[in-house]
């Protein structure tokens, strides 16, 4: 099974400050805006902490300031599914099991022996092309993973609208 790491993920309080002190400070590129969850070229992410508490951990984790983990450790594997049984043989414990993410990417999230969050998911390309394969447009893809439309035609070798 290839599983990849691919980023640690910063959750943060204010993502335009967070943002700013990633570019202006420590000089990292955007690869790519999309408000709430930035990701930059080497792999650094940050993500809205409010934006997460509310979409994956509401009801999971105690409210207030220790509501989502400051950070989680994420890899991409495209045999998701074999890997959500290693770790439900295995005795992890979850924060949720292999499911679809508003986004459309299959994610499974758990902690590791030290209460660290990790997070395994499909690559995106996998699923872009899923969604290709089951007969979405372009458009389609890009609203329904919020990616945008020339990101989605890039990761299928389509031309692109303006």
């Amino acid at each position: 099974m290839d599983i990849t790491f691919r980023s640690m993920v910063l959750f943060v309080r204010d993502m335009e400050i967070s943002k700013a002190f990633y570019t202006d400070v420590l000089g990292q590129k955007v690869e790519l805006d999309l408000g709430v969850n930035v990701g930059f070229v080497g792999g650094l992410a940050l993500w809205d902490r409010a934006y997460v508490n509310d979409l994956l951990y509401a009801g999971k984790m105690p409210p207030g300031e220790a509501a989502a983990p400051p950070m989680e450790v994420y890899f991409e594997t495209a045999e998701v599914e074999a890997l959500a049984g290693r770790v439900a043989e295995a005795g992890v414990r979850l924060l949720h099991p292999l499911k679809e993410q508003p986004w459309a990417q299959r994610a499974i999230r758990f902690f590791d022996p030290d209460g660290h969050l990790v997070e395994a998911a499909e690559p995106m390309p996998a699923v872009v092309a899923r969604l290709a394969a089951e007969g979405l447009s372009d458009a389609a893809i890009s609203e329904r993973t919020t990616l945008p439309r020339q990101v989605v035609a890039a990761m299928l070798g389509n031309e692109c609208c303006d």
